[in-house]
């Protein structure tokens, strides 16, 4: 006996298909940086600028001697300990286009595909600018072959840092210090207290941080709690009364002030062939951190915000393009630490 089933109603036959109005991302949007850090004042050309200084160390208790004259001749340049730091503009830009028959045609999730595009251009430029801020990459002038490109996180923290950003034996001096970087294989809650003591003694900055750290980072920062870890961790109790049990850490408690403990996935990334331990565009960096100071130290400085361009449309459809132009400005990069 011949039976219609739903194995041989097919489309042919006329089964619809059940497509939902319904569309999910499903790649990574935070941006915690890019959402956090505090933006200065729009800067005024391509290569941003600003001024550093150092102080002497503190004269001591001896006093000068009473009745004798001064000798002019002692007398400082305070000024010639200054350096400037730099950053240059960088120009991030995502591109879309939709042709004019695509436009017509309805589809899931309904509404228009350009307003769809123009949605994810934002989004997927919004990450660009969370991978900027984070990167290993140094600053680079633009030219007629490759555009201008900002230093990241990584280099203003980095204590052995050179290049263009820090060329000269004037503008290393004002580095991220010895001891601020710490390697995720020995970070152990003694290695942790250490980077925070070395940025502490180095800016006097005892004050509320943020680190922005990824997952491995998160892993090893929370097993500070486990008893069963190594390391000479502490035992404690906990009351589960409520059937809950805490082993995450989101704030940590130290001599040097508190740190607010954010999970970020786009750091430590390296436009170009990565080396040391930065990873490719496309990878996320687990073992990348960087504490920064809840204050101005570090801010965002945009030329031009967040915008979308719409070009002339010369028959094939609609286009446009979605643009920043910022770049990255550290006051102090001793105030910083890292992990890698």
């Amino acid at each position: 006996m011949a039976l219609a089933t739903s194995y041989n109603v097919d489309g042919v036959k006329g089964a619809r298909e059940n497509l939902e109005n319904l569309l999910k991302t499903v790649e990574p949007t935070e941006t915690p940086l890019y959402s956090t850090l505090s933006q200065s004042a729009a800067p005024k050309a391509t290569l941003n600028e600003w001024l550093v200084d150092s102080l002497e160390d503190p004269a001591g208790a001896s006093g000068n001697i009473d009745g004798v004259d001064l000798d002019l001749s002692t007398a400082k340049n305070l000024i010639d300990s200054r350096a400037r730091l730099t950053n240059r503009v960088a120009t991030l830009r995502d591109y879309f286009a939709v042709s004019r028959q695509a436009e017509m045609v309805d589809v899931a999730h309904g509404g228009s595909l350009f307003s769809s595009s123009k949605a994810k251009s934002l989004i997927q430029l919004k990450r660009s600018i969370e991978v900027a801020i984070a990167s290993g990459n140094d600053q680079s002038a633009g030219s007629a072959v490759a555009g201008a490109t900002m230093a990241g996180l990584g280099v203003f923290s980095d204590p052995a840092a050179t290049g263009n950003t820090f060329g000269t034996a004037l503008q290393q001096g004002f580095r991220a210090v010895s001891g601020s970087r710490v390697a995720l294989a020995s970070l152990t809650e003694s290695a942790f207290r250490g980077l925070l003591q070395s940025v502490y003694t180095a800016s006097g900055a005892k004050t509320k941080f943020k680190l922005f750290a990824g997952p491995a980072v998160m892993n090893a920062i929370t097993d500070y709690t486990r008893s069963t870890v190594t390391d000479g961790n502490f035992q404690f109790t906990q009351d589960v009364s409520g059937k809950s049990l805490v082993r995450s850490v989101l704030s940590y408690i130290s001599d040097y002030g508190q740190i607010d403990i954010i999970p970020d996935l786009f750091l430590g990334r390296f436009d170009g062939t990565p080396s040391g331990t930065d990873t490719a565009l496309n990878t996320v960096n687990t073992d990348r951190a960087y504490l920064i100071p809840d204050d101005d130290t570090v801010s965002l400085k945009f030329l031009e915000g967040i915008s979308v361009m719409e070009l002339p449309d010369n028959g094939g459809g609609k286009r446009a393009f979605s643009e920043a132009m910022l770049t990255l400005r550290v006051g102090n990069p001793r105030a910083l630490g890292s992990i890698e």
